[in-house]
């Protein structure tokens, strides 16, 4: 559905009778679709040529004209609700909700949508105008969101109205003569558009450089992706992590294994040993170098090492998962009937398991009092996620984001993604 209010030829025919001629006369141009015109009322209103028709936007308030919520727009909406919140002490208790967001999302790209036309005519005050509307929306999510996921939609966007409002800011200061502070502008907002140096030379060189810098911008729309296919994939010994468009590398490290573990099971909690368990047959050196850091990882015990704990063969391991299924199941029984006496019971043979599991795959090789080695289990396990959540927040923030927020760790661990927000992982 194109955002904007949509005029096609069909409908407007046998209102406009000589809509046809007046298309005729401005045939669809790519480079050349966007006017400035006066409506019926003599108000004035943009008019962008499309293949089929026109689209047309109001100059004024919000782009298409409607008013929701009997309001001049979502945002001034929602920042009514911020003010009635502040009167009565409770700011702290104001939160947008999924459907919220997407309503300003919804907002902001059709405001997004009219700057981009206002900004290709040339119209420096309108596009800065719109611009700078968006970033406050922007600021306004990130601050009273409810859930990580629905900032991480929007912000997204912001490196693109950041940009675009600059450069309109700059713009406007060259049209008024003031050189100096427009370069102040370029150097301090877009950081270093090219051909802005030290020394450049002249407004015109300048004017050049930053509708250069803003030419990616100008082809980007944002788009609202909440079920976007996203990817967790092992080749050889490097896992292949897609997430909103970006994409990592990384080495396989216990860590990256655990994530995988918990984003297959969405909703569900794993006990350490269970996390354990999965990761006795994974080979990981036991000091890895990646990204010019250590990284210290669970050590696997094998018949050549000289840990202290037992090598588990796979009966073995079969008969702990099966053991661990098992109270899984009573652990589960036990929460459903409140019986708090049975999940302790429960929960402290895990507890004993992880202990067993934690020697038989050496934690670094040392030797522990006996009795410290549960928690050495969960102590090394959400080190290792944390670390690789780390590692992952470099290539794509979005996802270290996500992860930081949705990934729960301790004795018990999982993976707990927004139930308006979900993510179609996919892991071959």
């Amino acid at each position: 559905t194109r955002l904007g209010f949509i005029l096609r030829v069909q409908e407007l025919m046998s209102e406009t009778p000589d809509l046809r001629r007046f298309l005729d006369s401005w045939p669809y141009d790519a480079d050349n679709n966007v006017r400035l015109a006066r409506g019926a009322d003599e108000r004035e209103i943009m008019l962008v040529r499309q293949p089929l028709g026109l689209e047309e936007y109001e100059v004024q308030g919000r782009p298409d004209g409607q008013r929701p919520h009997e309001s001049e727009s979502v945002l001034e909406f929602q920042y009514a609700r911020l003010a009635a919140a502040r009167n009565a002490g409770a700011e702290s208790a104001l939160k947008l909700t999924a459907a919220d967001c997407a309503d300003l999302f919804d907002e902001g790209t059709i405001y997004y949508h009219r700057l981009i036309h206002f900004f290709r005519l040339k119209n420096w005050l309108r596009a800065e105008r719109d611009s700078a509307r968006n970033l406050q929306l922007l600021d306004f999510v990130k601050g009273y969101a409810e859930h990580e996921e629905d900032r991480i939609q929007l912000e997204q966007w912001r490196p693109y109205i950041s940009r675009i409002n600059a450069v309109a800011r700059a713009m406007i200061l060259l049209e008024k003569g003031q050189y100096e502070e427009s370069l102040k502008i370029a150097r301090d907002s877009i950081e270093g558009p090219k051909g802005v140096d030290e020394h450049p030379k002249g407004p015109r060189e300048l004017a050049e450089a930053l509708l250069q810098e803003s030419r990616e911008s100008l082809v980007i729309r944002p788009a609202f992706r909440p079920r976007e296919e996203s990817a967790y994939v092992l080749r050889g010994d490097y896992w292949t992590i897609r997430y909103q468009g970006q994409i990592a590398r990384l080495k396989t490290t216990r860590g990256l294994h655990c994530l995988a573990f918990l984003l297959r099971h969405p909703g569900r909690e794993f006990h350490v040993s269970e996390l354990i368990v999965d990761l006795i047959q994974v080979p990981v050196l036991a000091e890895t170098r990646i990204a010019g850091h250590e990284e210290s990882v669970l050590e696997v015990t094998t018949a050549h090492s000289k840990g202290p704990g037992p090598i588990l063969d796979a009966r073995a391991k079969a008969e702990y998962k099966r053991r661990l299924h098992d109270l899984r199941e009573d652990l589960d029984e036990a929460a459903q009937f409140s019986d708090r006496e049975r999940a302790a019971k429960v929960q402290e043979e895990m507890d004993s398991i992880s202990e067993q599991l934690a020697m038989a795959i050496g934690l670094g090789g040392r030797k522990r009092q006996a009795g410290s080695d549960a928690e050495r289990a969960r102590s090394a396990v959400t080190k290792r996620i944390k670390e690789s959540i780390n590692r992952i927040s470099g290539p794509v923030p979005a996802l270290g984001r996500h992860l930081a927020a949705r990934i729960k760790t301790g004795f018990f661990c999982s993976y707990n993604p927004h139930p308006d927000r979900p993510v179609a992982w996919k892991f071959c």
